[in-house]
């Protein structure tokens, strides 16, 4: 005989308080006392009940509770949030419609991001913000500097592609340099600038000059190799100068240019009587003047005293014991007018 055992199982199920509860019955809890309980759906609600009592979530929101917003599309899952449906918010150190820009370190020049706050330098820049251009990589690393990558500019006193010569004097003109801002002078030239030429060795300094080394050019009014000659007036014949454009004429010559010769006298021995001196003069002058013996008179020294006894010149008396005074006190006339076709001869 079998003896049939029939065991009975009651589930009694034992509803414990919410907060013992695991976290994923709570969920199912709430999701159901969404609906139960009135008091637990308000106008701010984003869900509504459907015919089965369960919460339906509204448009734009999402989770049990229908209390998680859905952000813009493509907004970055990572980077972007949003507290109401439809936009994208970021987070710190990013930016964009979609959040999924870095901002770079601010002071940032010519650099970008792939995090944000970073500086990542563009070719041809360096420095903690990318401020600072990679020069020429030739370029002296003291002498010179760039503005953009791949220049190289010069500091003051150096030149060259790469700024390792010196740079001279400005306005230095023939000499050059051994340091920044030198001026050494050529063979052949002085002064600050270098600028003066040195001339011919005696080369008189005030008239002469030159304008090449070893020249020696002269002044107007000024010749010979050293320019220590003076010009003669232009057609001066027989005449020197101690001046420029002077005519001073030689013995025995007179005339503007020295071209008159003074023989008048000596072609006319006897043009001057009773022991008169004839000096020769120029044309424009009479040609001579006689000077008389004392007590003689006359153009020619003709005219003689009248005396009792014979008006003879004393013995011993020549021309050349005549004086200053007495040679002074011959006629006006003689020294003044021309001579008598009749009684001189012309040439």
């Amino acid at each position: 005989m079998w003896t049939v055992l029939i065991v009975v199982v009651c589930c009694v199920t034992t509803v414990l308080p919410a907060r013992h509860l695991p976290k994923w019955k709570k969920q199912t809890l709430r999701v159901r006392q969404a609906c139960e309980l009135p008091a637990v759906q308000s106008e701010h609600s984003h869900y509504i009940c459907d015919d089965k009592g369960e919460p339906k979530c509204l448009p734009g929101w999402q989770g049990d509770l229908c209390d998680v917003p859905i952000c813009k599309k493509g907004c970055d899952p990572l980077q972007g949030y949003c507290k109401r449906p439809g936009e994208c918010r970021c987070k710190l150190g990013f930016y964009g419609e979609r959040c999924n820009k870095c901002i770079p370190l601010p002071g940032c020049q010519h650099g970008y991001c792939n995090e944000s706050f970073e500086c990542i330098c563009r070719d041809g820049w360096d420095g903690l913000f990318c401020s600072e251009p990679i020069c020429r990589s030739d370029c002296h690393a003291t002498r010179g500097f760039c503005e953009q990558p791949g220049e190289c500019r010069c500091k003051l006193g150096w030149s060259g592609a790469t700024c390792r010569a010196c740079q001279p004097l400005p306005g230095c003109q023939h000499g050059y340099c051994d340091k920044p801002l030198e001026c050494k002078c050529l063979p052949g030239y002085t002064g600050l600038l270098c600028q003066t030429p040195i001339c011919a060795s005696g080369c008189h300094t005030e008239r002469g000059y030159c304008r090449r080394p070893g020249e020696c050019r002269c002044k107007v009014g000024w010749t010979g190799a050293t320019c220590g000659e003076c010009h003669r007036y232009p057609g001066c014949v027989h005449g020197s100068c101690n001046k420029p454009w002077e005519c001073i004429c030689e013995p025995g010559w007179g005339g503007m240019l020295c071209d008159e010769e003074l023989n008048y006298c000596d072609k006319n021995l006897d043009t001057c009587k009773n022991g008169g001196k004839c000096v020769s003069l120029e044309s424009s002058e009479g040609f001579f003047k006689c000077y008389c013996p004392s007590g003689v008179s006359g153009k020619h020294c003709e005219i003689v005293p009248e005396v009792s006894t014979p008006a003879n010149v004393t013995e011993g008396t020549s021309s050349e014991s005549i004086t200053s005074t007495e040679l002074g006190t011959s006629s006006e006339e003689g020294s003044t007018t021309e001579p008598n076709n009749g009684d001189n001869e012309t040439e």
